[in-house]
Order: C-alpha cells, then structure tokens, then sequence
C-alpha cells in the first residue's frame, strides 16, 4: 500500500507499481518479479532432472546394445528416456534437481518396446512364464511350448530363436556390471520346445537387473543360407522385467 509522507510524495506500491522519494521527486518502479526467479529456478531444477534422464538412459542402453544392435526405432530412445525420466519423479521425497532413478521406480521400465510397429507380445506368447530374483539368483523358467501355437510367425520366416538377455547396471552410475544371453533355437514352427531353465548367480548387491526378451527369425536364401530377418524396422524386443537386488 501507498503512503503520503511528510513532503507529500508517495511512499510504498499499488499494485505492480513502487512509490519511492528520491531527493524530493516521486520515483515509480515496477515491482521486482520474484515469481519469475522461483519459476526460472524450478526450470534450472527440471532441466538439471531430464539432463540425468538423458544420461541414465544412454547407460543402460549401452548394456542392452550387444542384444538389440542397432535394430529399434527412430523413437526407441525418446520413449526410454521418458520412462526412466516418469520412473525418478516417482520419489516424491527428493527435492527437483536431485532426483534419480535408483531411488524412483525403475520397474516402469517394463514393457518398454524396442519397435512399436511390431511388439514383443504380438509374436510371443508364452503361458507360465517365470522370472523371480531371489538371494542375488536370477530364474527364468520357461515351460513346454509349441512353437506354432505360442509365437506368431512372418510367412518367409523358418526358423527362429527366443532370447532373454539379462543386463546389470551399478545403482549409482548405471555403469554395465555384466549382462548374460539365454537363448532357445527353434528350429521349425511345429516344433516342441521342452520346458527350460536359465540361473544366473552371484548378482551384485545394490544393482539394477533388466531382462529383455526378443525373438529373431530367419529365412532361408538359395545363394547365401540362412538370414535374419530383424531389422530396425522389424525387431520384437521387448523390457520384460526390472529388478533391485
């Protein structure tokens, strides 16, 4: 609120406007934005949280790069980096500027998909599926399945091979500790696939586990043999499952 003082100048602020006396003449100010600095400093804080994003994102990529190649979406990043970014503001206990994903919720990392034109549970459908982390031991148990009744096949594909590629991050650089393939050919789509079992043991304390399944399928060439079909436009791959040891 304004005020006469005692030389009849205003004293104080209306609304947006400061009233001051200098040397006997009325000086009118804006009022100082201090909102506009609490907004900059929040956009500091936000930037400095997506930057992590970013970075974390890049991390665990690498560990799955020797399973995926360079086979995945122009999009694939841009949707991982929004999860892991989704997954750090699920802590409602750290202050901006200082989330990560460790301490977030790293499992809404699963059913991230390698190619959204062509998604892992389109072509793999196996009942009974297990995978349990128990005393630093991994476990995928995978039942008896008929491969022309649990997995969809491309008309030119005649063989192909279900994979499940087990990758470990450190929980505070995201550093690649290790990572693992388990794999199981099928050589012909009426085949039977006896029921199997993948262990890994001795798994890092404080570690981050993503296990990513794929399925690859091949065609076989007159000239030059057997050839993969999976391409950046054409690889089901999919994050099945996140674990914290």
């Amino acid at each position: 609120m304004a005020q006469l003082d005692n030389k009849s100048g205003l004293k104080g602020n209306i609304g947006n406007l400061v009233f001051r006396n200098v040397k006997g003449k009325t000086i009118v100010q804006s009022r100082p934005d201090t909102a506009g600095k609490a907004r900059e400093g929040r956009a500091k804080q936000t930037a400095t949280d997506f930057g992590r994003a970013s970075q974390t994102t890049s991390s665990i990529i690498r560990g799955l790069r020797p399973f995926l190649s360079s086979m995945y979406d122009s999009q694939f990043f841009n949707r991982f980096r929004t999860a892991v970014y989704q997954g750090m503001k699920m802590n409602d206990t750290l202050p901006q500027g200082s989330l990560d994903f460790w301490q977030g919720e790293p499992t809404v990392l699963e059913g991230v998909e390698a190619d959204l034109k062509n998604q892992y549970p389109q072509y793999v459908q196996i009942p009974d599926l297990q995978l349990s982390l128990e005393a630093e031991t991994l476990e995928i148990t995978v039942p008896e399945f008929k491969a022309d009744n649990h997995l969809y096949w491309p008309s030119k594909a005649g063989e192909a091979e279900l994979g499940y590629w087990m990758s470990v991050y450190d929980s505070k650089t995201y550093q690649v500790l290790r990572y693992e393939l388990f794999s199981i050919p099928i050589p012909h789509k009426t085949q039977s696939i006896p029921a199997t079992r993948f262990t890994a043991t001795g798994l890092p304390p404080e570690a981050l586990i993503l296990v990513t399944a794929g399925v690859l399928y091949y065609t076989a060439d007159i000239r030059l043999g057997k050839l993969c079909m999976n391409s950046k436009a054409f690889n089901p791959t999919q994050v099945l499952k996140v674990f914290r040891t």
